[in-house]
């Protein structure tokens, strides 16, 4: 029985170089499916977070952990860790740009602020001094359901009797 090396094809719309062309688009297609599938099951596709230090010469540590890249609906980190030998003589104050928290749709507060307040571009919160030389701030947060695509940066600092003595910059993207 001789052997049949045509591609089988209604050649009225289709010839069999036609065919060859659609199935290699079809298998690049599914190559690029599965590497998607391979990358999001090995975790680089989700959150990315790192952390920020600033110092200042009076001592201070200021520390921000925050999402690099994120996407709408998803639990995002954002913890501020504050140290300083010797402990705190007064409230722990820190500045956070406005435009962060329309960023998230936050919860809570862990520990809950004293007091709080705003001015042009920045929200100020004011701790109750911890026990002992560490300060740690934890927001649960998601990222805002609506965001679809966006990359600013923003800004946290300590605030001590007016000053601020340390501040971090970070950028955080949120993919569609």
């Amino acid at each position: 029985m001789p052997e049949n090396t045509q591609v089988a094809t209604l050649t009225a719309f289709r010839d069999g170089d036609a065919a060859r062309r659609a199935r290699g688009w079809r298998r690049i297609g599914l190559a690029l499916l599965g590497l998607v599938l391979v990358l999001g099951a090995a975790g680089l596709l989700g959150i990315r977070s790192t952390t920020e230090t600033a110092r200042s010469p009076e001592g201070y540590q200021l520390e921000v952990t925050h999402a690099q890249v994120t996407r709408a609906g998803l639990a995002v980190p954002f913890h501020v860790t504050v140290r300083h030998p010797g402990g705190f003589d007064g409230p722990v104050t820190l500045s956070i740009s406005s435009s962060l928290p329309e960023r998230f749709d936050f919860q809570n507060f862990y520990p809950n602020p004293a007091k709080e307040t705003a001015t042009e571009g920045r929200l100020v919160y004011e701790f109750d001094p911890p026990p002992g030389d560490v300060f740690r701030l934890s927001l649960d947060a998601r990222t805002a359901p609506d965001q679809n695509g966006s990359a600013d940066t923003y800004r946290t600092a300590l605030v001590i009797e007016g000053q601020q003595v340390a501040k971090v910059g970070f950028r955080m993207v949120v993919v569609p």
